[in-house]
This record gives C-alpha cells, structure tokens and sequence, in this order.
C-alpha cells in the first residue's frame, strides 16, 4: 500500500507524515513536492526512511499529477490557500478517479459553507467536486489549530497578540490530534470510512479563556495585545505565510468574520474517532510549555 501526502511541506501535512513514520511498520509514503528544490530538501530529510520516496508535481498540470499518483493507492490532500485553490482540487480529483485511486482523505476546513471567507468557499467547491466524482472519500474539517497559540512567546513577553475581538468563542484542534484521526483513517480498510465528512474540534474557548490559563500556568498576568488588522496581515507576509494577494485578502476576511463569532462545533465526532477526549486547549498550554 502507498500513501500518497500532497503537498508534504506543509504543517499540517509534515504531522501527518511524522505519525504515520511512527508506527513500527509504517506503510510506503509517496512526498509531493511543487517544485524539485522542495523535493531536494524532502530527500535529505528522508534518507534514511527506505519506505519514502518522493515526487514533483504541479496542482494545476493534470499530466503532472497523474504521474505522480502512478502506482499509489490512497491520497491525502490538503491544499494551499490561492486564488486558483478549487482548481488545484478538482485536478486532484481527476488525478484520483484516473489513476484508481482506493481512497481520498481530503483536508477541507471547519463550516466551508460560510460564505463571507472565500477560502472557505474554495474548499467547499472542492468538497462538491469530490462528491460528484464517485471516489471513496473521507473529508476531514479541522477547526482552529492550537498550534495559532504561540505559549512560550507569551509566557516570555507576558502577553498574547490577537487581532480580532478576545471575547469570541472559537473550536480549537490539536495538531497531533489530526494527524492521530489522519492516520488512523488513511490505514484503516478503504470502506471503514467510506464517503464520510467529519467536524474535527477538540475544546471550545475565547482568547480570553486562553489568556487565563496562560496566567494561571504562569502564575503571572499575561494580557491581551490587540494586534490591528492591517498589521496582522503584514506579519503573515513578513513571516512567508501568505503568498499572493489572495491570501492575504483571505486573511483580512477571516480576521473581520472572528471579530463577531468563532467557528464553534460539537467535541462528539472527535472524541468518537479518537476513542478518548481530545487535548483540551488548558492542557495544550501545559505541554507547550513544558517542551
């Protein structure tokens, strides 16, 4: 069996390969590279693992892809947030139902319904295309990632930089709890999870609530710092996060939505396909901080 991880330079999609390398026996991983510096680095970082090999591929050269997904038998796609994302999935979709794909794990995002975030938008497209397609597929929304929670810069400096209201409630995802839920999904038999969307939120909480756990760990005031809009969005291009004018517009939206309400969901599903609770954002901070 091979897995194929599209694109598998990102945060995301380089936690789901780390779990998936370590289990004892891990399957055979296919890397997709965008271009052949990103593969060199993969390379060097994967030498040692005889059961990674790697690839180049462009999401928008259909050729590309399916010479890329040539032999493999499950996909796990998590796409990046451009202008021409859609496309990019919906290539991917096309590249799957060539090559006979068995199954396709998608990495959409928590209510991609919401039509005020248009990268929201874009996944949902995705989503449509992959139902329409007849794949085997298993669509993951993940929430807010913990990981936004930068707990050692706060602890240093004594405050916690936000650019949208501290009030809001929001759903937070641990990164390791995707990749647990991930993995276990991508090596479970390709109809355990056959056609099935799953809300992914492990705690529900205001950056408020973040930022009196952060003290209480502390046991010192850590505050709140209102980052203003236009200055968050600059860190993110400053920082190499965001790539075009999209991204950046993109961002701003979702900055603007959260200053009125979160993307809230029920912990149920989570806990379900976990088998336990999910990592609560109070002993998130714990273990951050003690890493």
């Amino acid at each position: 069996m091979t897995i194929v991880i599209i694109p598998a330079t990102s945060r995301t999609n380089s936690s789901v390969i780390d779990t998936l390398l370590s289990f004892p026996r891990p399957p055979s991983i296919r890397l997709v590279a965008h271009t052949n510096a990103s593969r060199m680095r993969l390379q060097e970082v994967f030498m040692n693992r005889p059961n990674v090999s790697t690839a180049v591929a462009d999401l928008l050269n259909p050729l590309s892809l399916r010479n890329a997904l040539n032999g493999a038998h499950i996909v796990f796609y998590n796409g990046p947030v451009l202008a021409n994302e859609s496309q990019m999935g919906k290539n991917i979709v096309d590249a799957a139902c060539a090559m006979d794909i068995e199954k396709l794990v998608y990495c959409s995002v928590l209510h991609p319904y919401i039509s005020r975030l248009p990268h929201h938008r874009s996944k949902l497209e995705v989503e449509e295309y992959i139902f329409e397609s007849g794949l085997n597929y298993t669509i993951l929304q993940p929430a807010h990632l913990m990981q936004n929670i930068a707990v050692k810069d706060a602890l240093q400096c004594g405050c916690l930089p936000v650019p949208f209201s501290p009030l809001v409630t929001h759903g937070f995802l641990d990164l390791a709890d995707f990749a647990a839920v991930a993995v276990a999904i991508l090596r479970a038999r390709p109809s355990a999870h056959a056609r099935t969307r799953y809300e992914l939120v492990g705690d529900m909480a205001s950056y408020k609530d973040v930022t009196q756990w952060l003290t209480e760990y502390a046991h010192m005031p850590i505050t709140i710092e209102r980052v203003d809009l236009i200055t968050a969005v600059q860190n993110q291009v400053r920082w190499g996060r965001l790539r075009d004018a999209y991204g950046c517009d993109a961002l701003a939206r979702m900055i603007s939505y959260y200053e009125e309400r979160g993307l809230t969901g029920s912990l149920n599903t989570l806990r379900w396909l976990l088998g336990r609770d999910p990592m609560s954002v109070k002993r998130y901070i714990a273990r951050e901080a003690r890493i």
